[in-house]
């Protein structure tokens, strides 16, 4: 595409407009948006617009999440409804050398149907699918030694649903990348009243008691969009989360999921993990800062909208930023983006 400094654009994947101010090099501009905020932006990602009379440019509709990880059981035996994925060594006596098995536990009143995906070979490859009926888990897959490597980055999507009259509940479609040295651990596997195995339990997702179709709802022009790109697209993938390489010029990304800060968690309150969350995400944000990162972004997954929310209000302590939703066609719900005015 012919782009050059003072034509005003629009963002393809975010309800978003502004001007060039400057060519970086053949693939990439920067970009002024509202308040004076200028990013670095892929000229694939942005469409000339001839109206200037267009409306300001705006933060994206997306601002309905459905809830999700920062809500955590203080013990796994008090696990609080959800979904969530598990795994238990094979042989316990031998982690270093075992099988790993994979496990789904759906903790909650409603019947799902499942996918359970790894990526490789740039793609979400599915491993499972299945039913699975309310309050009840099932062993869905063992995987070899050779293979275990697979599960640092995978993908659940449910969808819930009841025979009899039900709250409507938005489906599940999540992303989880983790430190697969933790599987290698002994202490990182715990008894628990769900499967008949020690086992390492994630959070996947939460069930919103108050979700209903309306809440979960985005903008149905900002969907159809997102749904046309994905048909189109060579690939049909969307890119995983964190998908980025942390580069000063372009984003830092910033997951804030509590398996990803602490090997042991089940043993907190829902207090002291949002705490470890937002410490830790004050830490990295001031880095950010301090190394001049123009973007960056939170990955702060879905709940009942609390660590979203202690985000925003530390956020509001700091002068130089601005908080959008993040684009849903690069994360999907769960993540904010932050942009920092040097």
């Amino acid at each position: 595409m012919n782009i050059k400094t003072g034509d005003k654009v629009r963002f393809l994947n975010e309800k978003r407009e502004g001007t060039v101010t400057r060519i970086i090099n053949k693939t990439t501009v920067n970009v002024v948006i509202e308040d004076d905020f200028e990013v670095p932006v892929l000229i694939s990602e942005l469409v000339v617009i001839s109206d200037t009379t267009d409306d300001k440019p705006v933060a994206s509709l997306i601002q309905h999440a459905v809830p999700k990880t920062e809500k955590v059981a203080q013990t796994i035996k008090t696990i609080q409804e959800g979904i969530y994925i598990a795994f238990s060594p094979e042989n316990a006596n031998d982690i270093q050398r075992s099988n790993m098995n994979v496990w789904f536990i759906n903790q909650t009143a409603y019947k799902t149907l499942f996918t359970f995906s790894v990526f490789k070979n740039q793609m979400y490859t599915t491993l499972e699918a299945g039913e699975m009926n309310a309050f009840s888990s099932a062993l869905i897959d063992t995987m070899e030694k050779n293979q275990i490597e697979q599960l640092s980055n995978f993908k659940l999507d449910v969808v819930f649903y009841d025979t009899k009259a039900h709250a409507s509940q938005p489906p599940v479609s999540e992303r989880i990348k983790f430190k697969i040295v933790k599987l290698y651990k002994e202490n990182i596997f715990e008894e628990n009243d769900f499967i008949p195995e020690k086992a390492y339990i994630i959070n996947i997702a939460q069930l919103d008691s108050e979700s209903d179709f309306e809440k979960s709802k985005i903008n149905q022009e900002e969907l159809s969009k997102v749904l046309l790109q994905n048909r189109t697209s060579s690939t049909g993938n969307i890119p995983s989360k964190p998908h980025a390489i942390n580069n000063p010029a372009l984003e830092l990304e910033i997951d804030l999921h509590i398996h990803e800060l602490v090997d042991r968690y089940t043993h907190l309150s829902n207090y002291e993990i949002i705490q470890i969350q937002l410490k830790h995400f004050q830490n990295a944000l001031d880095k950010a800062i301090n190394e001049r990162y123009r973007k960056i972004i939170v990955i702060h997954g879905v709940g009942k909208l609390k660590l979203k929310q202690e985000v925003l209000n530390l956020l509001a302590t700091y002068p130089n930023v601005k908080a959008y939703d993040a684009s849903y066609a690069k994360y999907g719900f769960g993540a904010t983006e932050v942009l920092i005015k040097q």
